[in-house]
């Protein structure tokens, strides 16, 4: 009896200090899984929010101002601040809608000659000469658009910076493009995701790319 009480008491000590560490492990499976949801669900708000705010501009004029407000929301996200999605998606749509038109005003007037060119190119050189460049002009807008909402410029002087920084950092602009050609090769093996989560990915992932873009470049500049 006292060998098998030995044994008992030997076997039963370690049950006290594992319980809490099983549930802090509990805890912080959980609090992933939450997080992972919420992120989900942002990006899938995100993208019936720039779709739904598209149309209501009549798609030519509303994809701009609907790119400016999903960026801006994005970054407020990424700081970790709080929001009210809708609200503030809707608000940032109205009250930049003729800046953020005229902000891609340029990118989408070469973007679509471009893209006629593209289509009327019969040479193999020629369609990935168009196709480059057409990726280095949604590389611009990407990176104007971020800049508009992360700093207080005007928009010509936004427009130059951008082409500055796009020229001065070409990492960048691989980085978005590769990212977005990720997201459409992903949404042409599943369709589905399109009106669900591919626009709101691709905006939030690129944002996040720029911010990090621009953090890098302000750590490096003079005091």
């Amino acid at each position: 009896m006292e060998m098998w009480s030995t044994r008992m008491t030997t076997l039963d000590t370690p049950r006290g200090p594992a319980a809490p560490e099983r549930t802090a492990r509990d805890g912080s499976r959980t609090e992933r899984w939450y997080g992972r949801l919420d992120a989900i669900a942002f990006v899938g708000a995100l993208n019936l929010l720039v779709i739904a705010f598209t149309l209501a501009g009549g798609i030519v004029l509303g994809w701009a101002p609907a790119l400016a407000a999903a960026a801006a929301c994005s970054r407020t996200r990424l700081r970790g601040d709080t929001q009210r999605l809708v609200r503030e998606f809707a608000s940032r749509w109205r009250r930049r809608f003729v800046h953020a038109n005229l902000l891609a005003a340029p990118s989408a007037v070469a973007l679509a000659l471009l893209g006629w060119n593209l289509a009327a190119a019969e040479t193999r050189w020629l369609q990935a000469a168009l196709a480059a460049a057409g990726a280095v002009c949604l590389a611009h807008l990407l990176i104007a658009v971020a800049m508009d909402a992360h700093y207080d410029l005007r928009r010509g002087r936004c427009l130059r910076l951008s082409w500055a920084f796009l020229t001065r950092f070409p990492g960048a602009p691989l980085l978005l493009i590769a990212t977005t050609a990720l997201v459409a090769a992903v949404t042409g093996l599943v369709p589905g995701l399109a009106p669900v989560l591919s626009i709101g990915v691709w905006i939030h992932l690129c944002t996040a790319l720029c911010l990090s873009f621009f953090a890098a470049n302000d750590r490096n500049l003079p005091a």
